[in-house]
């Protein structure tokens, strides 16, 4: 990995670093940086370099900050020119990552339990952000990244949760206050469980959907799926330092996984993004995870320097 590398690579390698760390990362980009990686050395090399020279500048953080009282810059800004990014060793500023202009973040691995202002509350799985506004008319919660579980409290103010697809309304939550339900974003999709007491979901594009408690549903911006039912231990196993996985794709599992787990991990190829997993794991262990995957799976774990490449055995 030692060497010169090349100022297209280390460009691109920047641009990928950002886009993978945007909360949600779309499959078709995951993919499309899985073919760039595989283009050679120099691009694996210029990879790690992005990751070290964005490490080197956390100190700007405060001052990226203090920009949430006058606007909000995405990183899709800063990729098309919205801020000025130098990506070189010479680099005298770099912006932090999009998630910390929420109102709470959590780190990797990291969990959190919150008290909003109207007492409702709130638990964070890792690499997850949430921003709030409450008025006089409606609770409104946003779930920027990640995973949260919620227990609104009685309120006669509706409690809407918002994330990149759409909304959802906890339809016990201005009367009795008992409700309780998880919301995770992965990828284009938000996955929302009813645990106790009901929610709609509201597709930005589609026609609502009621779920019932003890009932799932993963929707985009245009459509809800058919709900499913679930068991709230299995939904909840990650607030136990476990996740439960049945029959989900490998890019999903490790998506979750990376919400755990330093850097990234990253499917090479079709193929090996839609192998279906069925597991249980330990989210205190990420790295034995990766390595169950690629003993019952035939796979193969390439570990580099913040980037797990995970291929065919063959």
């Amino acid at each position: 990995m030692a060497g010169v590398i090349d100022e297209d690579d280390r460009a691109a390698a920047m641009r990928w670093f950002l886009l993978l760390n945007e909360e949600p990362v779309a499959a078709e980009d995951r993919a499309a940086f899985a073919r760039w990686l595989a283009g050679g050395e120099g691009r694996v090399a210029a990879y790690a370099r992005a990751e070290e020279v964005w490490d080197r500048f956390g100190a700007v953080q405060p001052a990226w900050q203090r920009m949430q009282a006058r606007r909000r810059v995405s990183r899709r800004a800063v990729l098309t020119g919205g801020v000025a990014l130098m990506a070189g060793a010479a680099a005298s500023q770099l912006v932090a990552p999009g998630r910390l202009l929420a109102d709470e973040t959590t780190g990797t691995g990291e969990r959190r339990r919150l008290v909003l202002a109207d007492g409702s509350r709130v638990e964070l799985g890792g690499r997850s952000a949430l921003s709030t506004r409450l008025d006089g008319s409606r609770r409104l919660v946003t779930l920027e990244a990640g995973e949260a579980w919620f227990r609104p409290t009685a309120d006669p103010r509706p409690f809407v949760l918002r994330t990149g697809q759409g909304l959802i309304t906890a339809t016990a939550a201005t009367t009795t206050g008992a409700g309780a339900f998880d919301v995770k974003r992965r990828g284009g999709v938000t996955i929302a469980a009813a645990l106790e007491g009901g929610l709609r979901l509201h597709p930005a594009a589609g026609a609502p959907v009621d779920l019932a408690a003890g009932h799932r549903s993963a929707f985009d911006a245009r459509a809800a799926g058919e709900p499913r039912p679930c068991r709230a231990q299995e939904v909840l196993a990650w607030r136990r330092d476990r996740i439960v996985f049945e029959d989900e794709t490998l890019a999903a599992v490790v998506e979750d996984l990376e919400r755990y787990r330093p850097g990234r991990i990253v499917p090479v190829g079709a193929r090996v993004a839609g192998l279906k997993v069925t597991a249980v794991f330990d989210l205190t262990r990420p790295d034995r995870a990766l390595d169950i995957l690629a003993e019952t799976l035939d796979l193969r774990i390439r570990r580099l320097a913040g980037l797990a490449l995970i291929t065919r055995a063959g």
